[in-house]
């Protein structure tokens, strides 16, 4: 294949959507305001939040409610990491014995990012064999159901969460950038898994699972890949997002965000990794567009509160009725050069015939 071809099959995607992030977080950088500042680094956790999401259902086709449990996981271990030792003895002194070692143990945030995506990703391996099986609405409730676990869990293990109480300790140290940068490292991520050999049988099961079965393709095996790797990446963002607001509980990773992360994959479309960055772009800047204008900051006028949520559902809403495969249609960034059509060749010259 020649290397363009290649670069427009294969690599033309996450290199744009790589390069897009790239630039629009060095333009906000580059601003100084430090309210745009924040919006764009929880639009980057997002964003790693639904492309973690993508990498599962919008590669196997089976939609999960209960990704945000993962986040979840990676917040609390990642808070356990990068707390300062003395605070933490004092914050759970009735931690139970067995997990005594977390009182004492404390790394840099890279590495504490990535050991709660891979503690995330224990996690999913354990339950995979539960879930991977399951379609359709059977899957929605199973992993609703998983939601509701994690979020009780947390809630009423107060020795070792702190329960309804605030985590707290977990310092301030993300940056616009760091967020950038594992934006683009989920997406490449969930690209290469797509095009592996392993995400396109997933994806051909996506179309007809009864067909791959019958072809000799291991559709739990494949999912279970996919759910893994996706519990990784989501595992990663709530890693970041705990670093991003310091103080949280369990209330910050449950129905509520779950519907954000749901709601930013289903307006770009669920088909296309493109669809998820796309998706989150546009509700992150309507959320702040109608955030302000519900305070009143551009017309003077203060909206009812929850005047933004109702807005943005019922924005959802048509979106789902006039463009179900959401703003991307399922398709990818298209290669920007218009590929040429190959010259037909000339037909050759009619000869009148000769009269006797």
């Amino acid at each position: 294949m020649p290397s363009t071809d290649r670069l427009r099959a294969g690599l033309w995607p996450p290199l744009a959507l790589g390069l897009a992030i790239v630039l629009v977080a060095s333009l906000v950088g580059g601003a100084g305001d430090v309210v745009i500042e924040r919006v764009a680094i929880l639009a980057l956790i997002n964003m790693v939040l639904v492309v973690g999401l993508w990498t599962f259902s919008g590669v196997t086709g089976v939609v999960s409610f209960g990704h945000v449990s993962f986040a979840a996981i990676g917040a609390y271990v990642c808070a356990f990491l990068t707390i300062p030792v003395p605070m933490k003895r004092g914050l759970f002194p009735e931690m139970p014995g067995f997990l005594d070692f977390l009182l004492t143990v404390h790394t840099d945030f890279p590495t504490a990012i990535v050991i709660s995506g891979l503690v995330a990703a224990g996690f999913a391996l354990v339950l995979a064999p539960a879930f991977v099986r399951l379609d359709g609405v059977q899957a929605g409730i199973a992993t609703l159901a998983l939601l509701a676990v994690v979020y009780n869990v947390l809630l009423n293990w107060e020795q070792v969460t702190r329960g309804s109480s605030t985590m707290i300790g977990v310092p301030a140290d993300l940056t616009l950038s760091t967020a950038a940068g594992w934006a683009v490292a989920a997406v490449c991520i969930a690209w290469a898994f797509a095009r592996s050999r392993v995400g396109l049988r997933a994806r051909a099961a996506r179309e007809d699972a009864a067909a791959a079965r019958s072809l000799g393709l291991r559709v739990v095996g494949d999912r279970t890949v996919a759910w893994a790797l996706s519990a990784f990446v989501v595992g990663c963002g709530g890693a970041l997002y705990a670093h991003f607001i310091t103080t949280f509980n369990p209330d910050q990773f449950y129905l509520s965000l779950t519907f954000v992360v749901l709601a930013m994959l289903v307006l770009g479309g669920i088909g296309s990794l493109s669809g998820a960055v796309l998706g989150t772009v546009v509700y992150s800047l309507l959320a702040e567009l109608l955030r302000r204008l519900q305070g009143g900051q551009w017309t003077g006028v203060d909206l009812p509160a929850g005047t933004a949520e109702v807005v943005l559902a019922a924005l959802l809403l048509l979106m789902l009725i006039k463009r179900p495969r959401g703003l991307t249609g399922g398709r990818e960034i298209p290669w920007p050069v218009p590929r040429r059509r190959p010259a037909k060749p000339a037909s050759p010259p009619t000869q009148e015939p000769v009269s006797s």
